[in-house]
């Protein structure tokens, strides 16, 4: 071979290795373009899903683990996803969230990132926080999975908005006069989460009150007030009803689309002076004259009991202030003594519904120690019911009422010997209560809410036919005068 020819193949030889040279830097320049190199690291949240539970006292720690060190610096930002349920002020973040999130620093050599949330306790129910990585550069890329984090936060227990008051029923108002009011009471009403005021409304014959001054039949309660503190309502009785009754009623609390609540009210009315009718009277007008009042009372009184010792017709009669019988006539004594002493009834027209009622003066000169009766109405078979007692009570009186043949009620007031008082009884047929009035002044317009005396034990009669005077072997002596019987309290006192 020519030394020509050589160099010729040295150089095309020269000349093929630099194209391959040439080539295999190329190949590498285009892989570095397009492939990821085998050392560059990935990031991830260590876990999908975290909890943060009621009251946690320590922050929670979210870990990012990087799947080899790194060989550079890098950066990792991590962003709050619009999917979260968490408003910015219901949790706080350590290192603090940009609007544009957190952005982790990564050094050379780290193999993890971290960072904190805790829950601002200040929210009821659970709330949501999504975290997401949502870009990575240096020597880190975003891992394939668990790239997003979902944080569940335990906030307090749900708490619904609500209307409390102190009490669901106040004590009884008691026995009220008609269109008069009662004492106040109190209870309190309170508020939860109240985002209207509280309209409170009481029912007819009841009023309420915010200072215990003004009282009309509705108030209202702005809601900060009532979720602020618990605010006192006053609430009273006012009867107008025009009967003498027991009455029940509601105060309702309302507040926007809430349940109302209700506390119950409850009263009696009384004091309404019901017309009535007089059935019978007996002012003991009979003359002049003293004698037998069965032979005086011109048929009024007549015998039903006894042969001996009538009962006296006396022509002075008591006085009472105020009462309609006083002064009027004479009187009748229903003695004490031995023997078949005589008794009498006068009768009226006969009563088996409503309310009867018996008013009399009366003043005593002796009576027993074990207590007996004198006077009382009967039934068509002849039963004593409403008998008036009188006892010896260490020189002075008590005076009871027995419904029927049962234990007697008596008051426990002293009453005085050679005293003229006014007693009215009183038969309620539809509830079987029979009451005692002793009287010791003017008899007032109004009937008492209070007897001195009551009973419902024993049988109550069907109808009531006549009333009876009397007299006692033992030792009980009583004047007797302006008897009355009627169907209401003003009749029978004659008012």
């Amino acid at each position: 071979m020519s030394l020509k020819n050589f160099k010729l193949m040295k150089l095309e030889y020269a000349t093929v290795c630099m194209i391959a040279l040439i080539c295999i830097l190329f190949s590498g320049c285009q892989k570095n373009k397009f492939d990821v190199p085998v050392n560059t690291a990935t990031i991830r949240f260590s876990e999908s899903a975290y909890t943060i539970e009621r009251n946690a006292l320590e922050p929670l720690t979210v870990r990012l683990p990087l799947s080899l060190p790194l060989e550079e610096d890098a950066t990792a930002v991590i962003t709050v996803d619009n999917s979260s349920t968490a408003d910015a002020s219901e949790y706080v973040v350590t290192p603090s969230l940009a609007a544009t999130g957190i952005e982790m620093k990564l050094a050379k050599g780290a193999t993890e990132a971290t960072f904190q949330v805790a829950s601002a306790d200040n929210f009821e129910g659970d709330r949501t926080l999504v975290f997401k990585i949502t870009s990575a550069k240096g020597g880190v890329i975003v891992s394939s999975t668990n790239a997003s984090a979902v944080i569940n936060i335990k906030g307090k227990p749900i708490i619904l908005p609500s209307i409390g008051t102190s009490v669901t029923d106040l004590p009884s108002f008691g026995n009220v006069i008609t269109t008069t009011a009662s004492a106040s009471s109190m209870y309190t009403v309170s508020g939860v989460k109240l985002s209207a005021d509280v309209t409170i409304t009481a029912s007819a014959n009841f009023q309420v009150s915010l200072n215990n001054i003004t009282f009309t039949n509705t108030v209202s309660i702005p809601f900060a007030t009532a979720n602020a503190s618990p605010v006192p309502v006053y609430a009273r009785f006012v009867p107008n009803t025009g009967s003498n009754q027991g009455i029940s009623g509601t105060i309702t609390h309302s507040s926007g689309t809430l349940p109302d609540v209700v506390v119950n009210v409850i009263g009696v009315e009384y004091g309404n002076a019901a017309a009535g009718v007089l059935i019978m009277k007996d002012d003991f007008e009979y003359g002049s004259t003293a004698g037998n009042l069965k032979d005086l009372s011109s048929g009024n009184w007549t015998l039903f009991s006894g042969t001996v010792n009538p009962a006296r017709y006396i022509t002075a009669g008591l006085t009472f202030p105020g009462y309609v019988g006083s002064g009027k006539g004479g009187a009748v004594i229903s003695e004490n003594g031995a023997g078949s002493r005589e008794d009498y009834s006068r009768s009226f027209t006969a009563q088996s519904d409503g309310v009867l009622y018996t008013s009399q003066l009366v003043n005593f000169a002796s009576s027993p120690a074990a207590g007996d009766f004198y006077t009382s109405w009967r039934d068509p078979a002849a039963a004593y019911f409403n008998r008036i007692y009188v006892k010896d009570n260490g020189g002075k009186l008590n005076l009871g009422i027995a419904k029927s043949s049962a234990t007697t009620s008596y008051s426990t007031t002293a009453y005085e010997y050679g005293q003229t008082y006014l007693l009215v009884t009183k038969y309620d047929f539809a509830s079987g209560i029979s009451s005692l009035y002793i009287l010791s002044s003017a008899p007032p317009l109004i009937e008492p809410a209070v007897a001195d005396a009551t009973t419902n034990v024993g049988a109550g009669p069907a109808s009531l036919i006549n009333i009876i005077i009397r007299q006692n072997t033992g030792v009980l002596t009583t004047t007797m005068d302006g008897i009355r019987v009627a169907t209401s309290w003003k009749q029978a006192v004659g008012l």
